[in-house]
């Protein structure tokens, strides 16, 4: 415990028998519900406390560990007039004794004011000032020095007043003061009273240009503030700052930026008021379109070495590309170039007749050559395409026509005939199982609401997806495929379970590492078989229909790519039987096609 004092009642406090005792704090105006001690008698309680932080800002609370409370502490009327030095007191309130008789004591060193070095316009104010220091006392070790045990409902509970008393040099301490009552609710502190009125204000946002801009174009934020206020807007995109807070002049107030992001932007403007006790905060939104900027244009040359020369001799086809604002030379990560041979046709456009010679990324100086040796003698009239890595950044473009003639060739041809043969393909579906050896759906078992017996078995899985079906295509050049399955129902000497309460679930495809179908990305989909069982119950024995695996064929796997290759599917199969099933065991087939 530090700087314990116990105040000493400077007057009587008047009591009021009827009616209400009206008291004026610089214009403040009282809620209802204050602390049953409030107003106190003007003097000694003259004004009231307003808190601000290191910026300036008011606050009306914090944490009981904070030191200090406040950077700043402000008394809104002049104490005693001629006073320089300031310092904040806390008291612990007690009903039944005399607000001069509570104990309190000092959180703060006398500090003088007005203080030069605080934010405008407190470092002008001359009105007390108390500037808080680190390791002034916290409203915890209050708390902890002077516990408030009252746990009633009186109004004293979890309260403390804060006091403001000033002095000057070779003068006492003033017995008046400017005051404020606080409420403690868990780690955190608030201002219960005076309670600040605050006028409201609206924040207008605009945008000059409005809403639609490109990437780097410079765009003015302006905010208009209503009634004209002081403080300071802070302009945002999403929850990211734009520049430092701007001061409001004349109610506005405005910032440009060039590097809003591409896409939608929520911009907002934040009015911080630089009297909290005056006007209260508000935001004004604006959502504004951000384009790409256009792609850079292209300008692609093209030259041919030699131009003139023998059939299938040797050519060197070299595109030169270049920017159209630097005009510099594109780089290597700029894209590449695509050559073609439009024969005699000499428009300088690429069509479905055009012959691909071949693709050559940029090289450094923004060239590409292509070394072909494959002209037959006549007319070539030669096209090169840029084609760029990234097309938002730059535009493709395709050089003019350059005519290459291949003369007669300087060798005899020898013309030869070569033959391959391309055998048949198949494509087979098979499962690990025989009659002899048939898949195992285990013991059936009553669930345990008592309706059905279950049962059920991965029909392969992805550690061993080869006891589920193999499906494998040889075949070259074939069609994609649709793998189904088609069952019957089960059987016990005369005893039947519908096939339609067999389903198959889950079914999932399992590549082959290094097999053609992984390789070449074919992708194979699957469905499950379900059934919809009439009201939730099994299908009874002699019921018609082809639900479930029963009938079909029922597709469960497929590709639209054709392609050679080998693919596993695996699933489980679920059956619920119903509970007049006779003991046995039960059989029924699963025949598993492709087409």
């Amino acid at each position: 415990m530090k700087n314990l004092v116990r105040s000493l009642a400077a007057g009587a406090v008047t009591a009021v028998a009827a009616g209400s005792l009206v008291i004026g704090f610089s214009g403040a105006a009282f809620a209802a519900g204050n602390p049953p001690w409030e107003p106190i008698a003007n003097p000694p309680e003259v004004g009231g406390l307003l808190f601000f932080n290191s910026a300036g800002q008011q606050i009306t609370g914090g944490n009981l560990t904070d030191s200090p409370i406040a950077a700043y502490v402000e008394g809104t009327a002049t104490v005693r007039a001629g006073d320089t030095k300031a310092t904040l007191y806390g008291y612990l309130p007690v009903n039944g004794q005399a607000p001069g008789a509570w104990s309190g004591e000092a959180l703060g060193s006398s500090t003088v004011y007005p203080n030069a070095s605080a934010p405008a316009p407190l470092n002008t104010a001359t009105l007390p000032v108390e500037t808080g220091a680190a390791g002034d006392e916290s409203i915890a070790t209050l708390e902890s020095d002077l516990p408030n045990t009252d746990t009633s409902s009186d109004g004293y509970a979890g309260i403390y007043v804060l006091r403001l008393e000033t002095n000057h040099a070779g003068g006492s301490q003033t017995t008046s003061y400017d005051s404020a009552d606080i409420q403690i609710t868990g780690s955190t502190w608030s201002v219960v009273y005076p309670a600040l009125s605050l006028t409201s204000t609206t924040t207008t946002l605009t945008s000059t240009p409005a809403s639609t801009a490109v990437s780097g174009t410079s765009v003015t934020l302006n905010a208009a503030v209503s009634p004209s206020a002081p403080g300071t807007i802070q302009f945002e995109y999403g929850t990211t700052d734009i520049g430092a807070p701007v001061t409001v002049t004349g109610g506005t107030a405005s910032i440009s930026t060039s590097s809003l992001p591409v896409g939608t932007d929520s911009l907002s403007a934040v009015f911080t008021p630089a009297q909290f006790s005056d006007y209260s905060g508000s935001t004004g939104t604006e959502s504004f379109s951000v384009t790409p900027p256009p792609a850079t244009g292209t300008t692609t040359a093209l030259a041919v070495n030699p131009a003139t020369g023998p059939a299938d001799s040797a050519v060197a086809i070299t595109a030169s590309v270049t920017n159209n604002t630097t005009s510099n030379p594109l780089t290597p990560a700029d894209g590449s170039v695509q050559f073609y041979d439009n024969g005699t046709v000499a428009s300088g456009l690429i069509t479905g007749s055009s012959v691909s010679l071949g693709t050559v990324p940029l090289a450094t100086g923004g060239t590409a050559t292509l070394n072909y040796s494959l002209f037959a003698q006549g007319a070539h009239n030669l096209v090169a395409v840029f084609e760029p890595t990234t097309p938002a950044v730059y535009n493709t473009s395709t050089s003019s026509n350059v005519l290459f003639t291949a003369t007669a060739p300087t060798y005899t041809p020898d013309n030869q005939t070569v033959t391959v043969g391309i055998p048949a393909g198949t494509l087979t579906i098979t499962t690990p199982y025989t009659p002899t050896a048939p898949f195992q759906l285990g013991t059936a078992t009553l669930n345990s609401s008592g309706t059905e017996f279950q049962a059920s078995a991965p029909f392969g899985n992805a550690a061993f997806p080869q006891n589920g079906v193999t499906i494998t295509d040889t075949g070259i050049g074939n069609q994609p495929w649709t793998a189904s399955v088609a069952g019957t129902d089960f059987t016990s000497g005369a005893n039947t379970i519908n096939g339609q309460n067999l389903t198959f679930t889950g079914v999932t495809p399992s590549y082959l590492s290094g097999n053609a179908y992984s390789a070449t990305g074919i992708v194979v989909g699957t469905e499950s078989i379900t059934d919809t069982l009439p009201g939730g119950l099994p299908y009874a024995a002699g019921a018609t229909g082809s639900d479930g695996v029963k009938g079909g064929p029922h597709a469960f796997a497929q590709t639209t790519t054709p392609g050679a290759g080998s693919v596993y599917v695996y699933g489980n199969l679920n059956l619920v039987a119903p509970t007049s099933a006779p003991a046995g065991t039960y059989t029924a087939t699963l025949t598993f096609t492709i087409v």
